[in-house]
């Protein structure tokens, strides 16, 4: 499905970067070029997170060629050295959704600190699931680079070896919201604005929303998501609905007075001060945080220093800051308390019952036609969702894609 909500709007190239690598003698008699060194790291190490289509694995490849010039990548696969198993392969349109090449002009000093979407380094996103049986100890990579304007053939090399980080856990949370008709969009899926969204801010590249999720109310027997006029924001039903903390903590920052964009798809550009509109921070103690935004103008009931409750009302939702229509953005991060500038980390919730989804290729089917507008998607949800005979019982899971949940 096309991006529906654009939290942040980052600089994403999906070309596959192609530059010519050095040179030196192959053989005795006749110079050839041969292929550099390509360096590769996992800056943040992925920690297995528990989903009904099987264990998650979330996570980013970082690129760094011996002499600065960055071959073209034709294919990236992740494998399991205790087997050999490969466990995820992106090559294609897939590598190239997912590839992000070193901008040029790299960022400045300034934007490194301040905030870009401009990556200094190249990097490719990698999100895979294995069943719980088969969760490996550490993964390494086989990347088969392109150089073929140097004279070589495809050339592989392997590196990257990475522990999976069986000692950490995912944050148990309790629900943001209460009832039936929750869809979860944008998460366990590495085709996601969240996760591709590469944010470079203190000097380091970030995904701040590795693990979020875009929070929508449908009717539970109709999926629907709004009532008349599906272009005014006011007619959902998740708009003015009650926020709850996800887990107790001591609140460390949040803004009010950002006003509700009264149309759908109609938001102003986004800043890093306005992004996530009407928001609150809660620190949730062990240096980890939740993060709650584009709630209702007015609506926000805590302030900085407040210590608050699981389970108690923060905010109604709303449809504030770079929001397309209303809805609950939803993470956690790590280290700093900050949209933009932390590490998402990993979260499930302590207990939900699976109601239904939405069936996405349907969606995407409808869509084919240029004159299709996204009005229409919204006005037409019911058509792609569908509803379990009975509820099925999820605990301490991180919901799967475009998943229809009742929380307690």
């Amino acid at each position: 499905m096309s991006v529906i909500f654009r939290f942040l709007i980052p600089v994403l190239v999906i070309a596959v970067l192609v530059i010519a690598g050095c040179t030196q003698p192959a053989h005795e008699t006749i110079p050839a070029p041969a292929s550099p060194v390509l360096a590769m790291t996992v800056p943040f190490a992925p920690i297995p997170v528990p989903a009904a289509s099987g264990v998650q694995f979330a996570y980013e490849l970082e690129f760094s060629p011996s002499d600065g010039k960055m071959p073209g990548v034709e294919r990236v696969e992740v494998l399991d050295p205790a087997t050999g198993t490969a466990l995820f392969t992106a090559d294609g349109n897939v590598l190239r959704a997912l590839y992000h090449p070193a901008a040029v002009p790299p960022p400045t000093p300034e934007e490194m600190m301040t905030g870009t979407g401009k990556v200094p380094s190249p990097r490719v996103s990698i999100w895979f699931a294995t069943t719980p049986d088969a969760v490996p100890d550490r993964l390494v990579h086989r990347v088969t680079l392109n150089q073929s304007d140097t004279g070589l053939p495809l050339t592989t090399v392997s590196g990257g070896e990475v522990a999976v980080q069986k000692d950490l856990a995912p944050v148990v949370i309790g629900a943001p919201m209460s009832g039936p008709g929750w869809m979860a969009m944008e998460t366990t899926s590495p085709f996601t604005h969240h996760f591709t969204a590469q944010i470079t801010m203190n000097g380091t590249t970030r995904v701040p929303q590795r693990y979020a999720q875009d929070w929508i109310l449908l009717d539970e027997k109709t999926g629907a998501p709004a009532k008349g006029d599906a272009s005014l924001a006011r007619n959902y039903f998740g708009f003015g609905k009650e926020i709850h903390a996800a887990a107790g903590g001591t609140v460390i920052a949040a803004l009010d007075g950002l006003p509700d964009i009264e149309t759908i798809y109609s938001a102003p550009p986004a800043t890093l001060a306005t992004a996530a509109g009407n928001f609150v921070i809660v620190d949730i103690g062990n240096r980890k945080y939740t993060c709650y935004a584009h709630m209702v103008n007015g609506s926000v009931r805590v302030k900085p220093g407040d210590t608050v409750t699981e389970g108690q009302v923060i905010g109604l939702m709303g449809n504030s800051g770079n929001s397309d229509i209303p809805h609950l953005h939803f993470q956690v991060v790590t280290d700093t308390p900050s949209f933009l500038g932390a590490e998402g980390y990993p979260h499930v919730y302590r207990s939900f019952d699976s109601i239904g989804s939405v069936n996405q290729t349907g969606a995407e089917l409808r869509q084919v036609s240029a004159e299709y507008t996204m009005v229409q998607l919204w006005s037409e949800m019911g058509d792609f969702a569908e509803f379990l005979k009975a509820p099925v019982p999820r605990h301490t899971m991180l919901p799967d894609n475009n998943e229809i949940v009742r929380f307690p």
